[in-house]
């Protein structure tokens, strides 16, 4: 593919660092393959520290740059820069790839003394380094005999712009070919400053504490050939040598050119084939209770892709995992494969529900299939440690590579160049809001500069990969902060590298499932199980979503959702599956015609061509597959260009391609006589998915476990929002939870020392918080209180329990003043309990009762709420909104607002105006087509939570009040759509809750 003449040029840069060398370059893998292009070099050398992070993209940029890349790595160990390793060949690559996974336990140069270095090419200026390599036993001169360079090349390297004199009598005197190179870290002479401050960033100080020997200076800026040339003039072969080892490097097979899939069980693909067959037979039976026609049809269909593609081991090791946890939720796309929905790895019907297997598999899709499962979040470390028990050295976690972000790349720098909080806060204000002009010009320019550049290596939440053989042959390790290994690239790195990713979430909800199922068995003696429990039939339910009461319902809870669902009026499944698909931001106007449309609003199909494509959605396109559904049906393409239309809107800084796209779109339905204005209307609903969309199986997934969770909280409200609180919660606070619960007529109990366990408990028809809700009481002291409850029994009384536990004068504290132990004090007020702690003879067990001086009386009604508040982070006993209701009445005097309701009173306020209190609960920020900042606010009163509205105008005016929440008087007129109701908010003041 690439030809490199020796006389065509006398130097070729093989020596530069991207920015994935953390904290030091400032080059995009991009960027180095044009500077090289742009140089007019054949060839351009990546190097980065450490790590094969940017490997992926530079061998890409070089293929479209048309240069031939030449891969290596410099190796350190701490801040002591070693060697510069280079690939020769794909064995060079495997053993780099040990050296990088093994940094943290063996010294790279011990590494190499040890295994050798078969496949690379070594350079040095360390001399030390040097010595060592030279003596090794592992290392054949590259020019004798004997097999010669297969144990490796070393080099000695001379650096632009450092002495090289001793350098080049070291090599003479032990006959070792000199190379020259340029360390280059940036090639725009701005970015030097650039470089310095990533440094300092990195070191999480100010730019002015970096020593010299910390900068990195000019020398390190990427030079010309003629300067090269008149550096090293004095040793010409050196520059030579680059041109030479770039000439040798084949980089052309390190990655696999195929997709990489595990082998189960060791199985041949065809082994793995009939097994996956087999097992598919079993799972109609059970399923289906036997193969009808239509069943056998789309089974054949399917398994016929999946043996062209050879895809069965993969499915196997899925259904392995799965097989593993009873609790399982199958999502994304794969949830339209019936092969899925019989392994058990997915739990909705493809054949009832029409589930779209093309947007999982075809055989024009030249990426791998990605099944996405979800296990309850508390169960899904147990399924991770199967995975890699049981594929131990062949599995990891696919990484993820945090970039700069508006913010973090406002912030960094500010905060190195010595920035205050206060001032960071602005600038990063006047960021988000198209104020620029107000952050400081040499800032924004940084800002800018640094915005996508890696900021550092994370861990993907959930993807997982596995390869047939030792995962090191394909991509180095490292460690994640729970001990997983984890691979160099981010998902799109690691399925450009032929790794095949299996999705392995945590979800709370199915924890709340769970956890609700088994205390209403318990609790009820129902006998509701996780696989048979189906409510999609039950009316009840159907009117309860049709209500939108799906607060603390997974999926369907967002103020958004919850207002589609109100002007929807549908609960059965079916809708809830559109509902929770057409919320996407670039959606509103179609989400808007299709309520129209469900009610009984006439419409014409766009086309003849899409009446029965868009059928089920009244003619809006609603799903992923809806985008190439439509492009194959209007403009002729394949199903191949139709999943590549709809991969490239779900992409950022996609313009050039998808306007590529869009031309053959238009071409393909000028072809079929379509008119310019139908293809226009339909394009501009295709770009309503921009950003991110859901498809048809994924939200169908979900859906299903939300009419599980919404039925619960129907007939079991106590039982689910205990479970809700108990597993985080959900799109809410805790405290809103807890507003709801008592809205809904419970009442809330206090923790109590002898009644509380951990976690929060249904206790007489009411919610008993538990002793892990309360601030600052450690889990150690927790667990003893509960292991003497269960070893000795219930506290006695105050004493017996400071007897058997002897807790610290900070636990006391906690327990007295949130009132856990007002059922053991006989009698004793809370301040009465600390005075007899702090007079208690703690070595003379005997003297248990010190006199209580009477004159020590009890904590006032506020003063206990406010202790709940700060003991607990809540208040339970009664609403937020109750302990101000007097300066909630003042601050309504002082603005002089009039008609002051209450939220359930907005349906009577139609297009008036109307003044509340609310407590911020949540907020979504939204951008309008003029690039103006809008926002969503839901707030909340003792009776419900409402909806406001703060158009571009009130935002600009208020947005700094109520971001970051409180208790505010708002006024605004009251809006109706279809039955959902909110105040476009125009006043507003905050009410201040301090002491």
């Amino acid at each position: 593919m690439y030809s490199i003449m020796a006389e065509s040029i006398a130097y070729t840069g093989i020596h530069l660092r991207s920015y994935f060398s953390l904290g030091q370059g400032c080059l995009s893998p991009e960027e180095i393959c044009r500077h090289g292009r742009n140089q007019g070099w054949p060839a351009v050398g990546m190097t980065d520290l450490n790590n094969f992070y940017g490997l992926v993209r530079f061998l890409n940029a070089a293929r479209k740059e048309g240069i031939k890349p030449v891969a290596g790595v410099v190796l350190a160990s701490g801040v002591r820069e070693l060697a510069t390793a280079y690939i020769r060949d794909r064995r060079g690559f495997v053993r780099l790839a040990e050296i990088i996974t093994n940094l943290k336990e063996q010294d790279p140069l011990d590494n190499l003394l040890e295994r050798g270095w078969v496949g690379l090419v070594i350079l040095s200026d360390n001399t030390s380094v040097l010595q060592q390599l030279v003596r090794s036993p592992r290392r054949r001169s590259p020019r004798r005999g004997g097999g010669g360079r297969s144990a490796g090349d070393l080099w000695v390297k001379l650096t632009y712009g450092r002495p090289f004199s001793g350098l080049v009598r070291f090599a003479h005197t032990h006959k070792l070919p000199l190379c020259a190179v340029n360390d280059a870290f940036y090639i725009e002479e701005k970015d030097e400053y650039i470089c310095n401050l990533l440094r300092a960033m990195s070191r999480n100080t100010l730019l002015e504490y970096l020593s010299p020997e910390e900068r990195v200076g000019r020398w390190h800026r990427a030079v010309s050939a003629v300067q090269m040339e008149r550096f090293f003039s004095a040793v010409p072969e050196a520059l030579d040598r680059a041109r030479i080892l770039a000439q040798e490097s084949d980089t052309g097979n390190i990655l696999s050119s195929s997709y990489v899939f595990p082998r189960f069980n060791g199985n041949s693909e065809q082994e793995s084939f009939r097994e996956l067959k087999a097992l598919c037979l079993a799972g109609a039976e059970r399923r289906y209770s036997g193969l009808s026609i239509a069943v056998k049809a789309r089974l054949d269909h399917e398994l016929s892709i999946i043996r062209r593609k050879d895809f069965a081991g993969y499915f196997l090791v899925v259904h392995d995992i799965v097989s593993r946890c009873a609790r399982t939720c199958g999502r994304g796309s794969s949830a339209a494969s019936i092969v899925s929905y019989l392994l058990g790895i997915t739990h909705v019907d493809p054949l009832r529900y029409n589930l779209f297997f093309e947007r999982f598999l075809n055989l024009e899709r030249s990426d791998p299939p990605d099944i996405d499962v979800d296990f309850p979040w508390d169960e899904r470390e147990k399924a991770l440690r199967y995975v890699f028990d049981r594929y131990a050295g062949r599995a990891g976690m696919v990484a993820d590579h945090v970039t700069f972000r508006e913010r973090s790349a406002m912030r960094e720098p500010a905060k190195a160049l010595g920035s205050t909080e206060e001032e960071i806060k602005k600038f990063i204000y006047f960021a988000r809001h198209d104020q620029r002009d107000k952050i400081p010009a040499y800032l924004d320019r940084i800002a800018s500069r640094i915005l996508g550049f890696p900021r550092y290596i994370g861990t993907h939440p959930g993807g997982v990969v596995i390869t047939p053989g030792p995962l090191t042959n394909y991509t180095h390790l490292q460690k994640s902060p729970l001990g997983y290994p984890v691979i160099a690239w981010e998902k799109d790195g690691a399925e450009e590298a032929g790794l095949v990713k299996i999705d392995l979430l945590g979800n709370r909800s199915l924890a709340v499932l769970r956890d609700t199922i088994e205390l209403t068995n318990h609790n009820y003696q129902t006998n509701l199980t996780w696989e048979n429990f189906n409510p999609l039939k039950s009316r009840a339910t159907r009117d309860f979503i049709a209500q939108a009461r799906t607060l603390g319902v997974f999926y369907v809870e967002s103020p958004a959702t919850r207002q589609l669902l109100k002007k929807m009026q549908r609960g059965d499944y079916e809708n809830l599956v559109i509902a929770s698909s057409i919320i996407r931001p670039a959606a509103n106007r179609y989400i808007r015609e299709f309520v129209l449309r469900l009610h009984g609003g006439g419409y014409e199909p766009l086309h003849p061509l899409l009446a029965d494509t868009l059928r089920e959605t009244f003619g809006i396109m609603v799903y992923q597959e809806d985008v190439s559904r439509v492009a194959i049906s209007l403009a002729g393409f394949s199903p191949g260009q139709a999943d590549h239309l709809r991969k490239i809107l779900s992409k950022k800084n996609r313009k050039l391609t998808l306007s590529a796209i869009r031309e053959n779109f238009f071409a393909g339905g000028n072809s079929r006589g379509i008119s310019v204005s139908v293809l226009e209307r339909v394009w501009e609903m295709i770009l309503s998915f921009d950003g991110y969309s859901f498809c048809k199986a994924h939200s169908a997934s979900y859906a299903l476990v939300s009419y599980k969770l919404a039925y619960l909280k129907l007939f079991y409200p106590l039982e689910f929002f205990v479970s809700v609180i108990n597993n985080g919660g959900g799109y809410y606070s805790r405290q809103t939870y807890i507003n709801e619960c008592r809205r809904l007529g419970f009442d809330i109990l206090i923790p109590d020392i002898n009644k509380s366990s951990s976690r929060y408990t249904v206790e007489n028809g009411a919610i008993r918080i538990g002793l892990g809700q309360l601030k600052d009481l450690s889990t150690e002291f927790m667990k003893k209180i509960l292991n003497q409850r269960e070893q000795g029994g219930l506290f006695k009384d105050f004493y017996d329990f400071l007897k058997r536990t002897s807790p610290s004068l900070a636990e006391i504290r906690i327990l007295i003043r949130s009132g856990s132990l007002d059922s053991i004090s006989g009698g004793l007020t809370r301040p009465q309990l600390f005075w007899a702690f702090s007079r208690l003879d703690k070595g003379n067990t005997l003297f248990r009762h010190p006199p209580i001086p009477r004159s020590i009386g009890d904590y006032t009604e506020p003063r206990k709420l406010l202790d709940q508040v700060r003991t607990l982070g809540l208040l339970v006993s009664l609403h937020p909104l109750s302990l101000f209701r007097r300066r909630i009445a003042h601050a309504v005097i002082q603005t002089k607002a009039v008609r002051f309701i209450s939220s359930r009173e907005i349906p009577r306020y139609i297009n008036r105006r109307g003044t509340l209190a609310g407590l911020w609960v949540t907020g979504k920020e939204v951008v309008t087509r003029n690039r103006e900042s809008m926002v969503f606010v839901s707030f909340e009163d003792s009776y419900s939570i409402f909806e406001t509205v703060f158009f571009p105008a009130s935002f600009n005016r208020f947005f700094p009040l109520i971001n970051g929440g409180g208790l505010f008087i708002l006024s605004g007129k009251v809006a109706e759509d279809s039955g959902s109701y909110s105040v476009n908010v125009d006043k507003l003041i905050r009410v201040e809750t301090g002491r």
